[in-house]
């Protein structure tokens, strides 16, 4: 039976699963639009709302199927579905799940911590729904929950158990999926008040319903694909929870023992999986399910009238053939960067030349050797990759400024700066010139010149808030830089609780932010900016592209003492070795552009219901427009500060350091 059948044998089913929706839009957090989504967007996507249908269908084969649900029947079907939604939230954290029916998990998008805080406030919503019904739907409830997280408890503990046995799987099941759905039927059946004997037969419906489910699932972990199941197919065996097709293969195949062990490969996996699947267990374990199934069947005996008895029937029977079958996938990829037209690159050849012309100009290069470092040339097709689109003009006023600030962070990295007291001399010598470039801009020496001459450009097109802001998190980024040269100096390496504020601090993130609005064509509302989902996005994509830069410059770090460097902390803070290092740094970068396209992915279908109007329309702009142009930005990494040219790669910095450290007048008369 399909939805539109059920609604059909239950004529009042589609409005009140709408007053359901209703109730469950409740469930947030007050004053706080921008947060809506996280409880009213369920992992997975759109709710199929199987357990407040069968509260309401075991209200309807009890009261009648021609009424509408009594208010009761409405709260205890939206009481189980929040408890349910809490269920899963939790679980995909403790589980570290990426996605549920194939689409992001809440906690991909949201992150760990909110997902967690969200399920707990889904589960107390729905308590409360049950205190406003009354002790007995509320003990009954309580129950069910205690006896819920006592399996779960149960099938952590018995994780990679060999010994585990059938009837150890069969206590769980009962008590981690059946029971919930047992009590959705008894609380649709209890509101309709015919007796405890009714009570009791809906509620064993639904137990040997969630049993003959569960079991089902498992199956289909071994047997169907993960475009199916909308997560990763046979997920179960690499995490130790070995399920009935297993336990009973395992009485057959002792060659599957071998190999079910923690940390178990891939090729393994896949080996006992084959296993499993050739010796007949699947079928044993189908069985199985299929004789819950007609226990709970049975259980319909006597109650109700044979049209409403057949409904009910034929709903459960569609809840098992669409058992595992994930919702439409979302596109998770991002698009690959176009290649450049011949107009494109026409642009980027002129913009690079006039680069070239204006570094000789400032004095930044002396020669023309000098000019063509990689670290700068090449600078107008990666600022182009940031700004797709851009004219000449727009493009070389960011690739200047960009210049500019790259030179700044390589004069803290240079080799020859050996003596903390001459960073700290650079660093105040550097402060100032920032400071006055809105007021009274700088002259005299090429850095000095180039930053004027950068931001006079900037003054032409940005409000006077933006370049104040700008300009603060320039001389943070100073401080920072600051800060890792004295630690680089003195051998200092970070533990792993404040490596990454660090990390972030001498990346210069607040400065690379706000070059994106250079090219995002207006000041970001602090709206935008603070939403939680775009902080997330902005805080992990930054982390990830950080971490992943660690792996690339790796060798070059460690011979320059680098001090934040993932890898290096790592080893020193766990004692780790270095394979193991990079493994981990490794699993965290793919974990983490995992996320940040989950959130690019969903966040446009999230933030529109959350903000009902103007206010989050920017918000889903902006995550456009970086899923747009998150392959350009991860290309400009190729323009390293380890790269090196026939003059040496130290010459430029050792001589803009020398001239910015004598006095101003004496750099001004060698000018």
């Amino acid at each position: 039976m399909t939805f539109a059948s059920a609604s059909r044998a239950f004529p009042a089913l589609e409005t009140d699963l709408k007053r359901v929706r209703e109730i469950l839009g409740l469930a947030g957090v007050p004053g706080r639009s921008d947060l809506a989504a996280l409880t009213r967007e369920p992992p997975g996507g759109n709710r199929r709302l199987i357990r407040p249908t069968l509260a309401l269908l075991s209200y309807y084969l009890l009261a009648g199927p021609e009424r509408a649900a009594d208010v009761r029947a409405v709260k205890a079907a939206a009481a189980v579905e929040l408890l349910h939604m809490a269920s899963l939230y939790h679980d995909d954290v403790i589980d570290d799940a990426r996605q549920r029916r194939g689409r992001p998990s809440a906690n991909s998008v949201w992150g760990e911590r909110l997902a967690v805080l969200a399920g707990d406030l889904l589960f107390v919503s729905g308590s409360r729904l049950l205190a406003e019904l009354g002790r007995s739907e509320a003990l009954a409830v309580a129950e069910t929950v205690q006896r819920t997280c006592s399996g779960m408890i149960a099938e952590t503990a018995d994780r990679f158990l060999l010994s585990r046995t059938e009837d150890a799987y069969l206590e769980v099941t009962g008590a981690k999926t059946a029971e919930l759905l047992s009590v959705a039927c008894r609380l649709g059946a209890m509101q309709a008040g015919r007796g405890p004997e009714a009570e009791e037969a809906l509620a064993r419906f639904g137990w040997h319903t969630g049993m003959a489910y569960q079991v089902r699932d498992d199956i289909l972990d071994l047997t169907a694909t993960s475009g199916e199941l909308g997560k990763p197919a046979n997920s179960d065996i690499p995490e130790g929870v070995y399920t009935l097709p297993v336990i009973k293969a395992l009485a057959r195949e002792p060659a599957l023992a071998r190999l079910l062990r923690r940390g178990v490969t891939a090729a393994d996996a896949e080996r006992a999986r084959r296993l499993v699947l050739s010796c007949g267990a699947v079928d044993e374990a189908r069985t199985v399910a299929d004789a819950h199934m007609e226990t709970a069947l049975r259980q319909l005996d006597g109650l109700g009238d044979p049209r409403s008895r057949e409904g009910l029937a034929d709903y459960v029977r569609s809840i098992m053939s669409s058992a595992g079958h994930a919702g439409p996938a979302l596109v998770t990829a991002p698009p690959p960067a176009p290649p450049p037209s011949p107009a494109q690159v026409d642009v980027r050849a002129r913009v690079q030349e006039r680069l070239d012309a204006w570094l000789l100009d400032t004095g930044l290069a002396a020669t023309p050797e000098e000019a063509r470092h990689p670290r700068w040339h090449g600078i107008a097709s990666a600022t182009a990759l940031m700004w797709p689109g851009a004219d000449a003009e727009q493009l070389e006023t960011l690739a200047r400024w960009m210049l500019v600030c790259i030179v700044l962070d390589d004069l803290f990295d240079e080799p020859g700066l050996a003596d903390p007291g001459e960073v700290v001399r650079l660093r105040n010598r550097l402060a100032p010139l920032i400071r006055g470039l809105d007021d009274t801009p700088p002259t005299g020496g090429a850095v000095a010149t180039a930053l004027a001459q950068s931001w006079e450009r900037i003054r032409l097109t940005q409000p006077p808030s933006w370049r104040t802001r700008a300009l603060d998190h320039l001389l943070e980024w100073l401080e920072a830089a600051e800060r890792e040269a004295c630690h680089r100096l003195s051998g200092f390496v970070p533990g792993l609780r404040d490596q990454v504020p660090l990390r972030l601090g001498s990346a210069g993130v607040p400065v690379f932010l706000d070059s994106f609005e250079m090219t995002y064509g207006t000041e970001l509302e602090s709206s935008v900016r603070d939403h939680p989902l775009v902080r997330r996005l902005l805080d992990l994509g930054t982390a990830t592209v950080l971490a992943e830069n660690d792996l690339r410059t790796l060798d070059q770090d460690e011979a320059a003492g680098a001090p934040y460097n993932l890898v290096r902390v790592l080893r020193h803070a766990t004692g780790c070795t270095r394979q193991e290092a990079i493994d981990e740094v490794t699993r965290r970068v793919e974990d983490g552009y995992a996320q940040v396209d989950a959130i690019l992915t969903s966040g446009p279908a999230i933030l529109w219901p959350a903000g009902g109007g103007a206010d989050s329309v920017p918000a889903i702009g902006l995550l456009r427009i970086v899923r747009e142009r998150l392959p350009g930005w991860r290309a400009i990494h190729d323009v390293d500060r380890y790269s090196r040219s026939s003059t040496g790669s130290g010459t430029y910095l050792a001589r803009l350091r020398r001239e910015l450290l004598l006095d101003p007048v004496e750099t001004g008369a060698a000018r």
